[in-house]
């Protein structure tokens, strides 16, 4: 794991440790000749070289001349390509993995190509591609991009290491498949009919519970398509402690282990020779691992699952060889053997919580055994067992849970005291045996979904209950490594202490304190003064949002970004709401939304629903959509004020720092970018002018009047640097020494449009963009001012 942790945080020296592997090799020969007791320091090494270069290769990699990321964000082509994923099937597309092999472009030269993509089929087809099939698309290919902002997701990274370099887009109607039957080998049918049977029986249970919030869960939970869950769901059982049952993974696969295992060892018991011989275990056990690996399969075989199969396995095998006892060796065979096939997995939150879980579960029963010997074996010992095991695993990865999800569930305990015994044991096995006679049974299939459904949804029931009592879950900010290390470091603490072992509990405690001191200090001293203001044009993409934070300890969200049309991407819930929690924010004093447009408001509901807002401010337009229907009800259901500023300028004065909103135009039904709110953030002698989407018209409306006082420092481009905005008579009221715009990386609108950035130019004014700068930091004590980049610029 060093190697692999090395090697993720220097630059590219793949090359170096390459040259390095037959020094280590000719070290080891020479100490097993000179001084054996050196050998183990050299296999030491050995390994690290190993590690460190099997993660560099995936982080530098060496592309061909030929590679398809040579043809990124360029004109259309024609893709041949394999498919060779499963396809996800979402509400509005379905999405697969692309090897691409030849390209075509206009003029009709083609040229072999290697790589894979993404796909997005919008649409749906009778004929829709399976894994293995030749397919053709027309599209151009973009390239991964992420948002530029502190805390944000390496999503760029992400893809890299799933070795996917690119996304293309395409119609249904308009892709072609070019396999024919014959030409499919037995190992890909055979993976094409189970793909076939897991997609018939995912659409046979939400036919049977008629897409109902239970029938998703239950399709997601014996199917693997987690696609099917709304995002409401997923932040039930997170709040309830218990998202980690919606995945496939090691206590899926445990139990549905048990199950064939249970099958098969009752079946040989009727063999006498193999029962008396003890053969039957032996023999179950290893017929077991055939349907596992193909329920695995069955279920998507994500990263995740592969990583759980290999550990049944190991343990499976350590069953079959008699070391079932000595678990810890074979969970590290299985770390071992998972990190040898993709050493990425080290970095994969469901390896780290998995690993985790199981460490603390293992020392955590230990020390529960040392004080229940007293206890008698019955129902109140198992119950206390369970509790026991859900504590310890709980324990263990809260650190790792407030780092990557922002929340602690305080009921998890009690939650998987019910979800476990229903999902795990009752939904799950009989899930199982609907699939295996769904096909000659429907009806008794059909009765099983219906018996599942009934329970999922007494489930869903009891967890709305239990969070939404009080305190039941909160949201944290993000944990620093530093932190996470220090609180395992404080565990470990609480463990040798229990076992007596005080010398090393102190060592730990107090490792543990000089990691929270040293962070602290140096958190201290990488804060902004508390005397500047500082304001943060955050990067979402084509929209708008922003942060100040006033020196009187006022922070002000503007906008939350958002995408039109038949984007699922939340801004709130992927990009806003981590920079708030990445910065230690957990509360709003206001949330000021410019205009009701998709592009300013979307993100907005995320941020409501989760952060504690003080009061929202809005301009007196109302819209006919679900995005500000929702936005409405929550603040209505969290007793969130709503200020409309009046038509005469409103001035909100937090002491030094003001926020001055000019009035609006006479209302017009259909005008919601001139309606926008149009307001000056002033600090002493700086100011900064935010206008919304605000055009031509309403720019006039602004300029000629007398009585405003229009100029500031910095402005916000209306619009995003539309041409029907920033006139040269508004620029010139405004007179700012800078602009900053906020826009999408190669949108669709064109923004900005050129014929403004040369206007600003011939102005002299200083142009930041968020989708080339990234975020774009305001930082000023009222007198000077200074802007850095998230790109340092």
């Amino acid at each position: 794991m060093a190697g692999i942790l090395s090697g993720n945080l220097t630059p590219d020296h793949k090359t170096a440790a390459f040259f390095i592997l037959p020094v280590l090799f000719v070290l080891i020969s020479l100490a097993f000749y000179l001084n054996k007791k050196i050998v183990f320091i050299f296999i030491l090494g050995l390994a690290f070289n190993f590690g460190y270069m099997a993660i560099q290769i995936r982080l530098f990699p060496d592309l061909p001349s030929h590679h398809i990321t040579h043809y990124l964000d360029s004109e259309k082509f024609i893709i041949t390509g394999k498919v060779v994923s499963f396809t996800k099937h979402y509400e509005k597309k379905s999405k697969l993995i692309l090897s691409c092999r030849i390209i075509e472009a206009k003029d009709g030269r083609k040229e072999k190509v290697t790589g894979k993509i993404n796909l997005n089929i919008y649409r749906f087809s009778k004929t829709a591609p399976e894994f293995g099939d030749m397919i053709m698309v027309t599209s151009s290919i973009r390239s991964a991009r992420n948002f530029m902002n502190p805390g944000a997701f390496d999503y760029k990274r992400f893809l890299k290491l799933k070795k996917i370099y690119g996304t293309a887009y395409t119609d249904a109607n308009k892709l072609n498949i070019l396999t024919d039957s014959h030409q499919i080998g037995f190992f890909t049918n055979l993976i094409r009919k189970i793909e076939t049977l897991r997609t018939t029986y995912y659409y046979f249970i939400l036919d049977h519970t008629k897409g109902s919030k239970a029938g998703n869960i239950l399709a997601s939970l014996i199917t693997g398509k987690k696609e099917v869950l709304l995002p409401e769901i997923r932040d039930l059982f997170s709040k309830a402690g218990i998202s980690h049952l919606l995945a496939i993974s090691g206590l899926h696969l445990s139990i549905v282990c048990f199950l064939f295992f249970s099958f098969f060892y009752w079946s040989l018991s009727f063999n006498s020779s193999l029962s008396i011989s003890g053969k039957s275990k032996k023999i179950a056990g290893i017929l077991t691992i055939i349907p596992l690996v193909i329920y695995a399969v069955f279920s998507g075989f994500s990263p995740s699952t592969q990583r759980a199969l290999i550990m049944i396995i190991v343990l499976m095998v350590s069953f079959i060889i008699e070391k079932e006892k000595d678990i810890l060796s074979s969970l590290s065979v299985a770390g071992i053997l998972i990190l040898i096939i993709d050493a990425s997995a080290l970095f994969a939150i469901s390896f780290q919580l998995s690993f985790v879980a199981v460490f603390f579960i293992v020392y955590g029963i230990f020390l529960f055994h040392k004080v229940s010997f007293m206890i008698k074996k019955n129902i109140f010992s198992s119950i206390l067992m369970m509790m026991a095991v859900t504590f310890f695993a709980s324990m263990g990865t809260l650190p790792l849970t407030a780092h990557y999800f922002n929340m602690v569930s305080v009921i998890a305990l009690i939650s998987n005291l019910f979800a476990i015994p229903v999902l795990g044991f009752i939904v799950l096995p009989a899930g199982v045996i609907s699939l295996v006679s769904f096909s000659t049974f429907p009806l008794f299939a059909d009765f099983m979904i219906t018996f599942c459904g009934h329970l999922i949804s007494f489930l869903m029931i009891v967890s709305e209950f239990l969070v939404s009592i009080p305190y039941s879950w909160t949201r944290t900010t993000t944990l620093q490594w530093i932190e996470i290390v220090a609180i395992y470091l404080f565990f470990f603490s609480l463990f040798f202490i229990l076992k007596g072992r005080r010398r090393l509990s102190a060592c730990f405690l107090a490792l543990a304190a000089l990691l929270v001191i040293f962070n602290f200090s140096t958190n201290q001293m990488g804060k902004p003064l508390k005397s500047n203001l500082n304001i943060t044009i955050i990067d979402v993409g084509q929209g708008n949002s922003a942060l100040i934070q006033t020196p009187e300890g006022k922070t002000v969200l503007v906008d939350g970004g958002g995408f039109p049309g038949m984007s699922s991407f939340d801004t709130g819930r992927f990009i806003v709401a981590p920079f708030l929690w990445q910065k230690g924010i957990r509360s709003l004093d206001y949330v000021v939304l410019s205009h009701p447009e998709s592009d300013h408001l979307n993100g907005l509901i995320f941020i409501l629903q989760n952060f504690d807002v003080h009061r929202v401010i809005k301009n007196t337009d109302v819209r006919d959509t679900k995005k500000y229907e929702m936005l409405i009800k929550t603040c209505e259901e969290r007793d969130i004020k709503i200020l409309n500023p009046s038509r005469k300028d409103h001035l909100l004065d937090f002491g030094i720092t003001k926020l001055l909103f000019y009035d609006a135009l006479p209302h017009v039904s259909y005008d919601f970018n001139n309606h926008s709110l149009v307001f000056k953030v002033i600090y002493k002698q700086f100011s900064m002018l935010f206008p919304g989407d605000i055009l031509t018209h309403r720019e006039k409306n602004l300029s000629v009047r007398k009585d405003l006082n229009l100029h500031s420092t910095v402005l916000l481009s209306p619009h995003h640097g539309s041409v029907t905005s920033s006139t040269p008579f508004f620029l010139e009221k405004v007179s700012p020494e800078s602009v900053i715009i906020s826009c999408g990386w190669r949108n669709r609108y064109g923004f900005p449009h050129y014929k403004v950035l040369k206007r600003y130019t011939k102005m002299g004014i200083h142009i930041f963009r968020t989708d080339k700068d990234g975020a774009i930091f305001i930082s000023s004590d009222g007198k000077n001012h200074k802007i850095l980049t998230y790109n340092g610029g």
